[in-house]
């Protein structure tokens, strides 16, 4: 088994059905996938919830760990995180001047949410990721909010398996980040973020965030197609003038041609369908739907691995 080294990075993606792990190599051009794996977990092991830890069934949790781990040509010491987006509370926040330190803004962002909240703020993990800065000058951030006691056992259980999470990040985050490269970065202009049970909707101007909106129900829901519709009103309603000229989809679930037809038939706004293939090497066939769906379903572990690197 090689150990491995500092051009290598893991990541793993849990959901309440399907643990899933790669292992990427950063190119001089490109990201490399090295290797990947996932295995189902039984019914019930993991009930996603806010407030109270996730992991019913801490010793078959762990033994699929160890099962993705045994798979795996490379020692995996070290790893991101890419945990269910619907346990954590994701939102924007902007600020007329940030600290110097990680931590002092951590602190400023945990002190300026305290009376948010019906729940003890000192009780929560706090992270952020800069999302530019507005008209204002006011510098954006995207924050995750999560409970101590939930983000801590998962990363205990990570540790019963050797394996150091150095960062956690929301599914919908680390899909994001990996999609990030092909987003444009002129005019208004939106990234929707599709898991089979989640969706995030995300609006920027020029380089900066400036909505945020995710909702518990994904491609596998009926209404998934009138949940879009109006979450794109509810971002008009809020930010009247400001149309959004295009759309770029980051999908996790495949149906790639699908959602192309149906959205660009849907809205009147310009649709575009990234393509994994372009950030990241693989054997997979892009030309092939149940190829790339393969890719493609390795996204959000790909970004959470990826996050080591900008860590």
């Amino acid at each position: 088994m090689k150990w491995l080294l500092n051009r290598y990075r893991a990541g793993f993606e849990i959901s309440p059905k399907t643990l899933k792990m790669v292992v990427v190599e950063r190119g001089k051009a490109n990201w490399h996938l090295v290797h990947w794996g996932s295995a189902p977990l039984p019914e019930d092991t993991l009930k996603p919830a806010f407030k109270s830890p996730n992991v019913v069934d801490t010793e078959v949790f762990n033994q699929t760990i160890r099962t993705l781990l045994a798979g795996c040509p490379h020692k995996v010491a070290t790893a991101g995180l890419s945990l269910p987006s619907e346990i954590v509370r994701i939102l924007m926040r902007g600020y007329p001047k940030l600290p110097t330190s990680r931590g002092e803004t951590e602190k400023l962002i945990t002190w300026s949410l305290e009376k948010s909240f019906h729940f003890p703020i000192a009780n929560t993990c706090v992270s952020y990721q800069p999302a530019g800065r507005d008209a204002s000058g006011n510098e954006m951030l995207l924050v995750t909010i999560g409970m101590k006691n939930v983000i801590q056992q998962f990363e205990a259980l990570m540790a019963n398996c050797a394996v150091d999470t150095r960062v956690v990040r929301p599914a919908s985050v680390n899909l994001y980040n990996f999609f990030a490269p092909l987003i444009p970065r002129e005019g208004t202009y939106a990234f929707l973020g599709l898991f089979d049970s989640y969706f995030n909707f995300m609006v920027f101007e020029d380089t900066h965030l400036m909505f945020f909106h995710g909702v518990k129900r994904g491609f596998s829901d009926l209404q998934f197609f009138q949940d879009v519709d109006m979450t794109i009103q509810h971002y008009l309603d809020t930010n009247p003038g400001k149309r959004i000229q295009r759309l770029c989809i980051g999908s996790q679930v495949g149906y790639h041609d699908e959602l192309l037809e149906v959205l660009g038939n849907l809205i009147d706004i310009q649709v575009t369908v990234l393509k994994e293939h372009q950030l990241i090497d693989s054997p997979f066939d892009p030309t092939n739907p149940l190829e790339r769906l393969k890719l493609s379903s390795y996204a959000s572990a790909i970004g959470a691995a990826q996050g080591l690197a900008r860590a």
